[in-house]
């Protein structure tokens, strides 16, 4: 039995997207790749699960969950793309937020500084989901007055099934006139 063209599309659109975040090498998506043509009924995912290169979690966001910007009617903070794709845990979620409340860092910012992901796969990330934002600071000013409001409002919460959601969108830049207005530095 050959692998199928639509098996051999798919599998090299998921590798160039784990190449591209430097979650995987070339020369491992080389590898997979090669492995997948031996082993026809694998997907690349699973060959890269077993590697121990990528988690299956991992494999299965950026190939069959992998959600298209455009498609999407409400924006998603970036904190729940790398929930979803296994890149992060909520104990991580719960570190980043108490420390942006303390630094001004976006979360992204923090998930790097912490090691909990390389600036390769943040910066990734934002061009495929926020590219209005490429390029931008990675510190952003809160109004002051605000700062009560921010502290007791809850920017991620959990439900039983461990999803993480959001109520507010700290990557807009919509200027809207409200008291819990953020302001992104230039």
């Amino acid at each position: 039995m050959a692998i199928g063209p639509t098996l051999i599309q798919n599998s090299l659109k998921i590798g160039e997207r784990l190449c591209t975040s430097d979650l995987i090498s070339s020369y491992q998506l080389e590898a997979a790749l090669y492995e997948q043509k031996l082993y026809e009924m694998m997907r690349l995912g699973e060959i890269l699960a077993l590697h121990g290169w990528v988690q299956q979690q991992t494999a299965d966001f950026f190939g069959d969950q992998w959600p298209y910007p455009g498609v999407q009617a409400d924006p998603v903070p970036i904190g729940s793309y790398f929930r979803r794709a296994g890149l992060i845990d909520r104990n991580m979620v719960e570190s980043i937020l108490a420390s942006q409340k303390k630094t001004g860092l976006r979360f992204g910012a923090l998930a790097v500084l912490n090691g909990y992901i390389r600036q390769a796969t943040l910066d990734f990330f934002v061009e495929q989901f926020y590219p209005d934002c490429v390029g931008e600071p990675p510190y952003m000013i809160v109004d002051p007055d605000s700062l009560t409001d921010l502290s007791s409002d809850q920017l991620i919460f959990f439900d039983s099934t461990e999803e993480s959601s959001s109520k507010s969108n700290s990557n807009q830049t919509d200027t809207s006139s409200s008291n819990n207005e953020v302001h992104w530095l230039d």
